[in-house]
């Protein structure tokens, strides 16, 4: 995007290889109970074959397979050529966009999504962009009865982030993590309905609707 882009894509794509070795094996910071954590997406999802499930930054396609396990037509988006290539291995009979959540929404696709589920992505974002991009997707993007699943580094408010940073030592690193408390709020401000379950010690799942 710019030479001082703090989360350049080839970053993500020197990571692609590594990377579900990366979040098989880290079970502390920032990747305890991940696999816990995308299960619960699915739950909440509730999806039933034949629903449209746009998956945004899904890196090398973890939690689409999920969906795809249970005859979702699945969408799929990332900034990094390299998760794509990973994650178009896994789920050969998906859709594929390259587009980086900074920029503008591609032309397509032109319809609606049952459910639009993030995992691990929004954490870079400050909170009125995690907020703008929130409405965005459940206003032009999601279908009338759908909802946003969004997992990712989050806390209960920033007491919680303290304490967990303290214990997480030489591993923590400060980025623009969800705290439920604010986020809730915003959400709500914004007109969007919304919920919150911590999922591990370090992430949860934003539930959101219109």
């Amino acid at each position: 995007m710019h030479s001082n882009d703090p989360f350049p894509p080839n970053e993500f794509d020197g990571w692609a290889n590594a990377y579900d070795h990366d979040v098989a094996t880290q079970s502390t910071f920032p990747f305890d109970g991940y696999e816990r954590v995308l299960e619960t997406v699915l739950k909440l999802a509730a999806p039933a074959p034949g629903m449209c499930v746009l998956d945004v930054g899904t890196g090398t396609g973890n939690l689409a397979v999920r969906f795809a396990a249970h005859g979702c037509e699945l969408w799929c988006t990332d900034f990094s050529k390299a998760m794509l290539a990973k994650a178009h291995g896994k789920l050969p009979q998906a859709h594929f966009l390259l587009h980086d959540l900074r920029a503008d929404w591609p032309a397509e696709p032109r319809r609606r999504f049952d459910r639009i589920v993030s995992a691990y992505v929004f954490h870079h974002f400050e909170l009125e962009k995690k907020i703008d991009l929130c409405r965005e997707l459940v206003t032009r993007h999601l279908a009338p009865d759908g909802r946003l699943l969004v997992a990712d580094l989050s806390f209960s408010n920033a007491e919680a982030m303290k304490t967990f940073a303290e214990s997480a030592g030489e591993l923590w690193e400060q980025e623009p993590y969800w705290l439920a408390d604010e986020s809730i709020a915003a959400l709500r401000r914004a007109g969007l309905k919304a919920e919150y379950v911590q999922s591990s010690s370090c992430a949860g799942i934003y539930n959101i609707s219109a």
